[in-house]
């Protein structure tokens, strides 16, 4: 495999060629048995050994992005334009703060620098005027007493000795969560393949800029809180919160190191679809619950072993479910997958309701319905065309949710 070896392809691929005979839609590849682990790990891409042996044909998943092993760089490029998609995303952390807000960007750019760079700008525009500071909790040991003794600590870990002391006391300081989560964010996009040399420059800077902040451990990262004295931090932590939200793929198997990031297209779907149509229920008086705690979990059997767990349910305002929504991250052209009827079924039968819902993605058939035999069940089909500017794209899901209202 020659150096720097780059493979597109694109979900939902529009050719019509059968299965297996398109390069572009199925491209081969030569790899190593410890590569292609390597790369079947990112699950970005499903790999299919063919009949020469080394060769295997990949095929995209239901995930976006770039993953980098050895030599090998594979992008999967979204349906949808990266505007719309880093919209979709964002949406789903703060609505109201994304209801408003549009992503300038080019929309025939890839997922990972559209990101890298919108984040630069916006990091550098936070900072501009220098870093965000507020009070942090620090504890340390110290030859003088400051803030509060920490009497426990003291005792157990100098047994009786005077000094140092062991304190906690209030600094105001800037390694605050706002910068730390900056941070984690400008180290996460330092590792991802794919990203311009121009715009790995200014991340450096960024990184230089907040040499003073700790940073967090992965995972582990602060939630912030939107208020008056960190807005002009709002767009650079949003951005960063869908940096750290993703996959990040970053591991070593054997001697191939792998790296990336990688985004779960249905669960954006998934999760946007449910957010909207949740604010659009609550306007209408009624509550949309997800299958999350506290709710009570659900089963289809009377032994109560057999859960179920529908992506929404519509419940009115004294509390009754009124009809059950299922997200399906698929083209719906012509008919209905028999399996997503089943299932909608059994979630109507469970709850005894008389209508359950499909909402597919970017769906290209006319709303339809499915009359189930010897039940009083009726199963509706719908679609939303997720390229739509954003303000359509809301307001597309209010007439939706119109639609649904009317067969509760």
């Amino acid at each position: 495999m020659s150096p720097l070896t780059a493979l597109t392809l694109r979900e939902f691929p529009a050719c019509r060629h059968v299965r297996g005979t398109c390069e572009q839609c199925r491209p081969e590849v030569d790899l190593t048995p410890t590569q292609a682990s390597a790369l079947a790990a990112s699950e970005l891409v499903t790999i299919t050994p063919t009949i020469i042996p080394g060769r295997f044909a990949l095929t995209a998943a239901k995930k976006i992005g770039a993953v980098s092993v050895g030599d090998l760089q594979v992008l999967v490029e979204p349906k949808v334009p990266i505007n719309r998609l880093l919209w979709l995303m964002g949406y789903v952390n703060d609505p109201s703060f994304w209801t408003t807000q549009t992503v300038a960007l080019d929309s025939q750019a890839e997922l990972v620098p559209a990101l890298a760079e919108a984040f630069t700008r916006a990091a550098e525009r936070a900072m501009e005027t220098g870093l965000l500071r507020g009070y942090c909790t620090v504890e340390e040991s110290s030859a003088v007493l400051r803030g509060r003794l920490r009497a426990g600590e003291q005792l157990s870990r100098r047994f009786g000795i005077a000094l140092p002391l062991e304190v906690r006391y209030d600094e105001y300081s800037p390694d605050i969560a706002e910068n730390q989560l900056l941070l984690a964010a400008t180290l996460t996009l330092l590792r991802m393949p794919r990203i311009p040399h121009r715009t790995r420059t200014k991340l450096l800077g960024v990184r230089r800029t907040l040499a003073e902040i700790t940073p967090p451990i992965p995972g582990t990262e602060s939630r912030w809180i939107p208020t008056r004295l960190n807005a002009r931090y709002h767009w650079a932590l949003q951005l960063a919160d869908l940096v750290l939200a993703n996959q990040s793929v970053e591991q070593r198997i054997g001697d191939v190191t792998v790296s990336g990031f990688v985004v779960d297209m249905w669960s954006v779907y998934e999760d946007f679809l449910m957010t909207a149509l949740g604010e659009q229920i609550a306007k209408n008086g009624g509550r949309g619950a997800r299958p999350r705690r506290p709710e009570p979990r659900r089963f289809l059997d009377q032994k109560r072993t057999v859960t179920i767990e529908p992506d929404l349910t519509w419940y009115d305002a004294e509390g009754r479910p009124e009809t059950v929504i299922d997200a399906k991250y698929k083209i719906q052209r012509n008919g209905v997958p028999n399996a997503d009827v089943y299932q909608l079924v059994a979630y109507c039968t469970a709850l005894g309701l008389s209508h359950g819902h499909l909402v597919y993605a970017q769906g290209t058939a006319t709303p339809t319905s499915v009359k189930v035999v010897g039940a009083n069940i009726t199963i509706s089909c719908h679609s939303v065309d997720l390229a739509l500017p954003p303000d359509q794209l809301l307001a597309s899901i209010a007439v939706l949710t119109d639609r649904i209202l009317i067969n509760c």
